[in-house]
């Protein structure tokens, strides 16, 4: 089969979206919604600026069996900027000491512990991909350093894996070695239960919520500090009902954990991960098409800003449209199976950045394409975009503002200097070859365009 050309980008929700029940916030209220004005009147221009911003940031696809399709009005999204600021809940940065966001490396493994280097490795992985290089935990501090510029990441002290005596195991029950073990910060051992993995893609898992537990008596160490997250390479779950559990973050509590454990390129076939269609090719034309069961050649009721067909609006190779620059980057890219080690970093980051957001107390968004969607499988996670939409970008600006150290830089530079720290990471020569930072990449280098033209008095491209 010919490899997909991407010739045609989706830049609103898929034909699945009504049928799911899902209603898209108008372009009046997606406006409203990254704006901390007390009330904004509907204006005329709104839906031609909804359908410029479009080749920039398109809507949330809603494809079968993604998070707002199962869960059409969730209302954990939908949070606006007022919303946000106004929340007493809300994680301000400290205006007076060093707001440090901490990266947590895995912990490393005591004697008695080194055992547990079988449970990260995969059991179902495809032939000549099992042994791939895992995330580096610097390559995750340096990306979040762009991401969340100009706030300073660093890395914390390693934890320890160690041995836990099951003290509570049942009379004349068969003794599970392995059924706790030890989470060690410091002088603190915090418990942490483990089982046999139920698919049977690794040999254990670990869990979750006793991992974050240990966490909150390592964040009150931390000084001076704004968020922590943790990086491991096993398999988790949260409760048992779970199959597995990628991440999760205690918002409040400013601490989060990413685990690359089901991002392993190896699993791809196992997971019904098509490498073809990952951001932004998971904005074709033909691809959603399919994903929705419309067969090839078949007419789709469209609105103006739903598909884009050839280059996009009219322009030259290259496009004018972020998307269109981004999905060229994407296909000139060498193939996943080139840098497979990239590829699973790529997916590590992307979570570890959204996991972050919520201990900014961002919420689940649902009005464009965005890093903060929610997801419902690892099918859907690989499809998200790496980028902050216009509302979630605002909430971290708006928060930065309210430090006297960044409100004197500005917001439009704020904004600048951060497009333009990610842009030199995803160029850098050991990612420019990994499709979804030369994507990335090549969409920064289009928004950077555009807010220069703007500063300059100029009509830049969204």
């Amino acid at each position: 089969m010919a490899p997909c050309k991407h010739a045609s980008l989706l830049l609103d929700v898929s034909p699945n979206a009504t049928q799911a029940g899902f209603a898209r916030p108008p372009a009046a209220k997606r406006r409203a919604a990254a704006s901390l004005a007390s009330r904004i009147e509907p204006d005329t221009a709104d839906e031609e600026e909804a359908q410029n911003l479009a080749g920039t940031f398109p809507g949330p696809l809603v494809l079968p069996d993604d998070l707002l399709s199962v869960y059409p009005k969730d209302p954990d999204s939908g949070q606006t900027v007022k919303v946000w600021q106004r929340s007493k809940h809300r994680n301000r940065l400290n205006a007076s000491t060093p707001n440090t966001i901490h990266v947590a490396a895995p912990p490393s493994y005591s004697p008695k512990m080194k055992h547990m280097r079988e449970w990260i490795v995969p059991l179902t992985a495809t032939e000549g991909e099992e042994d791939v290089s895992p995330p580096k935990p610097k390559d995750l501090t340096d990306y979040l350093s762009a991401y969340y510029h100009p706030l300073p990441v660093t890395r914390t002290p390693n934890l320890i894996w160690v041995p836990w005596e099951d003290d509570d195991c049942p009379p004349n029950a068969a003794k599970d070695e392995n059924r706790y073990i030890g989470l060690k910060q410091g002088q603190n051992i915090t418990r942490i239960r483990t089982r046999p993995c139920p698919d049977g893609a690794y040999e254990r898992q670990l869990n979750l919520g006793d991992i974050l537990d240990g966490l909150l008596h390592m964040v009150k160490e931390i000084h001076p500090r704004y968020a922590l997250v943790m990086m491991l390479h096993h398999d988790l779950y949260e409760d048992e009902t779970d199959d597995f559990c990628c991440g999760r973050a205690y918002g409040g509590s400013r601490v989060s954990v990413v685990t690359s454990s089901r991002y392993h390129p190896g699993l791809d076939w196992y997971q019904e991960i098509e490498r073809a269609h990952m951001w932004p090719a998971s904005h074709c034309g033909n691809f959603v098409r399919r994903k929705c069961g419309i067969r090839s050649g078949a007419g789709v009721k469209r609105r103006k800003v739903m598909m884009v067909e050839g280059d996009g609006a009219g322009e030259g190779k290259g496009g004018g449209t972020a998307m269109r620059a981004a999905m060229d980057a994407y296909v000139a890219a060498p193939a996943p199976e080139k840098d497979l080690a990239g590829l699973w970093f790529g997916r590590t980051a992307l979570t570890a950045s959204h996991e972050l957001g919520h201990c900014f107390c961002l919420g689940h968004c649902n009005y464009y394409a965005c890093a903060m969607q929610g997801t419902a499988g690892i099918m859907e996670d690989v499809r998200q975009p790496p980028y902050l939409c216009p509302v979630c970008l605002e909430k971290v600006i708006s928060g930065l503002l309210e430090v006297k150290e960044y409100a004197n830089i500005g917001r439009e530079r704020l904004i600048l200097q951060r497009y333009k720290k990610l842009h030199e990471f995803c160029t850098g020569k050991t990612r420019a070859g990994v499709k979804m930072f030369a994507a990335y990449g090549a969409w920064l280098g289009k928004r950077i365009e555009a807010l220069k033209a703007e500063e300059e008095g100029g009509e830049g491209q969204l």
